[in-house]
């Protein structure tokens, strides 16, 4: 059992959720009677096999476990790819694979070009590092569920407004709903990583206090594309409250939730093709030859 989980690679999972992508796009094309047990059981394996996947590096992690940039998108991949199966299961006729299954390849792919190496860590780095990481994991797939549902509503309003009738094998859930969905999410992405920039503000001073990280400057890359996704998530999540009672106010949403994952989009690609000091070891110490990390979103 051990040699069968040491064996899952990412080309195990990622087939199976493209496969499952497959199913879902076929909604639009002919009707089946096995697609939806076809499409159920290759998510559900491609969840399992990452699941056990990220499990296997847990356990075997020299230092804290899930801590690379590696392990981060991983993470925020599967917790995406648990959603859409769930939905699946509990609204068998929306096609929620349609939307997330997409974000999750694209985050295993931007796992696959980032760092697998951890940063350094002391106990205290520990304790916060993985307040930093949960609370940019939580801002990042409320981002992603929040873009879904307002993509959901655009279509949905579009077609109410222009009286066409439900696409076939499609049933979108009320507007009222999708619009709930999509401004709670923007509240919690906002608050969620307004809460990792400031923890991530005290795990740089507890690093540079105990020497286990080079000083990360304000004119750092992660440190300005973090901020400026802060305050773009914290000026739409405003904006969205003040014109709450207003007409419009739910595609007004609906437009800052998919602006807020293009925000979110640009923030992964800068963190995985630009250069930071952000994980680097202090220079002199026997880790400072190390390639130097990408961070996390």
């Amino acid at each position: 059992m051990l040699e069968f989980i040491s064996g899952i690679s990412v080309v195990c999972f990622v087939a199976s959720y493209a496969v499952a992508l497959a199913c879902e796009v076929s909604r639009l094309a002919f009707r089946s009677s096995v697609r939806g047990a076809a499409l159920v059981g290759f998510a559900a394996a491609g969840l399992v096999a990452q699941g056990l996947f990220l499990g296997w590096r847990a356990v075997n992690a020299a230092a804290l476990p899930l801590s690379s940039p590696f392990d981060w998108y991983l993470l925020a991949a599967w917790l995406l790819a648990a959603g859409s199966l769930w939905l699946t299961l509990t609204l068998p006729r929306t096609p929620i694979g349609l939307f997330l299954l997409p974000v999750v390849l694209l985050l295993i792919g931007a796992a696959q070009l980032s760092s697998r190496e951890p940063f350094p860590q002391s106990p205290a780095t520990q304790i916060w590092g993985a307040i930093h990481g949960l609370f940019n994991l939580a801002a990042s797939v409320s981002v992603a569920l929040g873009a879904v549902a307002g993509i959901m509503w655009l279509i949905q309003a579009g077609r109410l407004h222009r009286k066409q009738p439900p696409l076939r094998g499609f049933r979108m859930p009320s507007l009222e709903r999708l619009a709930n969905v999509t401004s709670r999410t923007l509240a919690v992405a906002a608050w969620t990583a307004a809460a990792g920039f400031v923890s991530g503000i005290v795990l740089n001073a507890v690093n540079r206090q105990r020497g286990l990280l080079e000083t990360v400057p304000w004119t750092d890359p992660v440190v300005l594309r973090m901020g400026v996704l802060v305050a773009w998530l914290i000026i739409a999540d405003a904006l969205a409250y003040a014109a709450r009672r207003r007409p419009g106010a739910a595609r007004l949403t609906a437009w800052l939730s998919l602006v807020s994952l293009a925000v979110l989009t640009l923030s992964i690609v800068w963190g995985v093709f630009g250069t930071t000091r952000h994980g680097m070891p202090p220079a002199g110490s026997s880790e400072s030859a190390a390639e130097p990390s990408e961070a996390a979103p």
